[in-house]
Order: C-alpha cells, then structure tokens, then sequence
C-alpha cells in the first residue's frame, strides 16, 4: 500500500540532503573569500576579473616578471556596485585594473560617464538567499542528529514531532524551495552582468561563474530525497527514534 510516509531516517533521505548541504555550504564562500566560487568571470589581454557574492579580485593572467602580488580584492561586502572603466592603462588597452584599492577595483572612483554599470548592490545583495537555503539545508541535518529525548519528554509535543520526523520533512521542503529560488535569482543576476561586462569594451571577454552550478544540483537532488520519504510504499510499522 502507498501511503504517506515521514520517518526521514533513511539512508536514500540524509545522504542526498548531506550532500546538498554540503555544496550549499562550500559555494558560499564566493569571491573574495575563496576563488573558486564567483558570479561572473571577465578576461582582458593579460588580467582577469572574477565578480563574487561578496566582493571582486583582479589577477593577471600571466604573471611572468611581475614583481609583487599577481592578486588583488576588495574588501568583503554584503552588497556591492561594479562599473568597468575602459582603458585603464597608460597605453589605452582595455585591462581591468591591478591596486590594492577598493574604489579602483570596483570601477568607483572614474567619473559617472567614464564607467560602464555592470552590477548594483540590489543584485549582489540577493545572494543572502543562498546563505539562508543553507542555513535551512544544515538545520535539516542537524534535525536528524538531534535525539528526540533532547527536547523533553515523552509526553511533550516537540518529542513527538521530532520522533516523528515532520520537523525535518518541513525543514527539508523549506530547504528544496528557497535553494531553488537562489538558483533562479543567481542566474538573473548573474545573466545580465554577464552580458554588460562581455559588451563593455573591446577585447573583453565575460563568461557565467559557477555558483549558480552548485546550486542547482542541491535542488535536484533534494527532489529523490523528499520523495524516498513522502512516497514511498512501506508496511504499517512504528517509526523508531532519530
């Protein structure tokens, strides 16, 4: 018989939501904390550009007889603005630029009509969202650690629900939806970026990052999760503690 099933103790249930938790977790720390994480990605003749959820950092792409750092990034912000400012060097090629200075990095400092808008801070500041799907992916783990007998006894409620299993179920459905409305937000902010920078000036080339790609495969495999314990054909029985 099929029927509703929510003992979320099952190994085809935690074991993709660890997983989901644990890109969710990773990709958050995006430029400049990390550089391997970022939202779009923009190459000159020898420097490169990497926008993140939390900042930017310029590099060369050829650091061969450079003196002194080949890496530069901004401060961490939470939301920011990004302007391309072209022909940035002496010689007017198009390069992104190569100081240690917040301003300059991030294109602040030129007047409004040397600069080109990339990015605004409405947009950067979406990505609390990806923070809170994994603040939700991580609680539904730690939901399933969590033995009801910690949250009273066996006559309370909350040891009932925990037994249960509903509370992570609920924490695992919140999860799967905020993840996919980061993954949709991440791609309409980073789309447009994208297409602004790759048209800004000559010899810059703009491409898609790569935190978007983590994010969706933490929903699709959220999906076979839900499902192992919300659809799945069981014989009556009594649910053991998590």
């Amino acid at each position: 018989m099929l029927r509703l099933n929510t003992s979320p103790r099952v190994p085809s249930f935690w074991g993709p939501m660890l997983l989901a938790a644990a890109l969710l977790l990773v990709s958050n720390f995006s430029e400049p904390y990390w550089q391997n994480f970022y939202i779009v990605q923009g190459k000159a003749l020898n420097t490169t550009i990497k926008l993140g959820a939390w900042g930017a950092c310029t590099s060369y792409r050829n650091a061969t007889g450079i003196n002194g750092p080949s890496t530069f990034c901004t401060s961490h912000y939470s939301g920011y603005d990004y302007y391309y400012v072209p022909n940035n060097t002496a010689n007017g090629i198009n390069q992104f630029p190569t100081v240690a200075d917040d301003n300059t990095l991030l294109g602040l400092n030129a007047a409004s009509t040397d600069r080109i808008f990339v990015i605004g801070s409405g947009a950067t500041s979406t990505y609390w969202v990806h923070v809170i799907a994994t603040i939700l992916a991580c609680l539904t783990i730690a939901s399933l650690i969590l033995s009801p007998k910690h949250l009273g006894s066996e006559n309370s409620r909350l040891f009932a629900l925990q037994k249960s299993g509903i509370v992570t179920i609920i924490l695992a459905l919140l999860s799967f939806v905020v993840t996919l409305v980061a993954f949709c937000i991440e791609i309409a902010v980073a789309l447009p970026a994208k297409n602004r920078l790759n048209n800004a000036a000559d010899g810059i080339t703009a491409s898609l990052g790569n935190v978007q790609w983590f994010t969706l495969p933490c929903a699709i495999v959220m999906i076979p999760a839900l499902l192992s314990v919300l659809l799945r054909a069981t014989t009556q029985h009594e649910y053991v503690d998590l």
